[in-house]
């Protein structure tokens, strides 16, 4: 099979593990109140032990395995500068990208953070030429551009039919309020009166509630944005000093590193807090700190885990084979199909109220004519 087309089957396949994990991180996490922090660290430590027993078996370097002459084997060897700049990506890709892209998932959800990463193909495009000297095919350009259209439409549409869905719920809800008031008795219906006194009161502190949320919103707009040019810049050392590794010493030198990193945090913190704790209130509160892991029974664990099978694991070691074989940018455009996923798989887990509407479809069909075309086009 040409590589090419490898790549591309490789980085189109990562997405859908991806999505996976996703939908099952969807609500166990966001239940057990842990941090961005304490998820990135759990799954940069838990994956890094899966790229080393794996990279045991199937070699870190690809000149193990392979007859070449020794100035090859010394080109291909592990060297300081090398290992240095991947875990340089690590941390700008996925210490400080990822934990950036968590807390904007968490500020905005997931829908319109994954709009915002459409625009990760164009700085990828931008990155490939201006550091990498790559250039896309002018047909594979309109592709990516087709690509990036569906995704938009499907992710709009994802966030109009939950916004829609919610506000059903408030109206029928409201009918049923309004049916059981007019059968109510006059003592009852100064009781509503009283209510509604009562929720004047409230809406003051709804009020700072609003703006608070839309600080927050700013803040996840901003993070959001901020990580797609770490995660690019990221991408772009990865494939600068990355290439004599195989994908599974990539992974375990990035995320390895960041998981030691990370760790030390948490430790340190620890210690500071535990110096500077004096009570056992404080000590209680300490437990939901964002540098701790959440508190969570062992079935919870195990979603994380298979969480992080999918999303830590299989799509980065697939990304990163897609990343030596195709245009970064096209790489980086194959790697944003994750709502084309979601919106199928969500109907598959969540039944009939997660149906895609033809809207939906339709964006999906564009995007997926989008790849077609990148398949097609895929010149480095």
């Amino acid at each position: 099979m040409d590589s090419r087309v490898s790549g591309i089957l490789a980085a189109i396949s990562a997405q859908f593990f991806m999505a996976i994990g996703f939908i099952i991180w969807d609500v166990t996490w966001s239940l057990s109140g842990g941090s961005a922090f304490a998820l990135n660290l759990y799954k940069c430590s838990l994956a890094s032990i899966g790229f080393l027993m794996v990279g045991f078996i199937f070699n870190f370097t690809i000149s193990e395995g392979i007859e070449v002459d020794d100035e090859e084997k010394s080109s291909l060897s592990w060297t300081f500068e090398s290992v240095s700049y991947l875990i340089l990506s690590g941390f700008i890709g996925i210490i400080i990208g990822d934990l950036a892209w968590l807390e904007a998932l968490r500020l905005l959800g997931a829908s319109r953070v994954l709009i915002i990463d459409t625009l990760k193909p164009f700085s990828a495009a931008l990155f490939g030429w201006a550091i990498l000297g790559e250039s896309v095919h002018n047909a594979a350009f309109s592709g990516m551009i087709l690509t990036v259209l569906g995704i938009l439409v499907v992710g709009l549409e994802r966030e109009r039919y939950s916004s829609d869905q919610s506000a059903s719920d408030d109206e029928e809800h409201q009918l049923s309020s309004d049916e059981t008031e007019k059968g109510k008795s006059s003592e009852r219906r100064l009781e509503g009166e009283t209510l509604k006194l009562r929720s004047k009161s409230v809406t003051s502190s709804q009020s700072k509630l609003e703006k608070k949320s839309a600080w927050e919103k700013r803040r996840g707009y901003a993070l959001a944005i901020g990580n797609i040019f770490l995660d690019t810049y990221g991408s772009v050392l990865t494939k600068q000093h990355g290439g004599r590794f195989t994908s599974w010493a990539i992974n375990l030198i990035r995320f390895g590193s960041a998981g030691m990193i990370m760790i030390f945090v948490s430790i340190l913190m620890r210690l500071l807090k535990k110096q500077d704790c004096t009570t056992k209130t404080e000590e209680k509160t300490d437990d939901a700190a964002w540098y701790r892991l959440p508190n969570l029974d062992w079935k919870g664990w195990v979603k994380i885990s298979l969480g992080v099978l999918f999303v830590t694991f299989l799509c980065p070691a697939l990304s990163n084979y897609a990343l030596f074989q195709i245009a970064l940018a096209l790489a980086l455009t194959l790697g944003s199909i994750t709502p084309l996923y979601a919106l199928f798989l969500e109907w598959i887990f969540h039944g009939k109220h997660k149906k895609p509407t033809l809207r939906a479809i339709g964006g999906a069909s564009l995007a997926i004519g989008g790849v077609i075309i990148l398949g097609i086009f895929n010149g480095k």
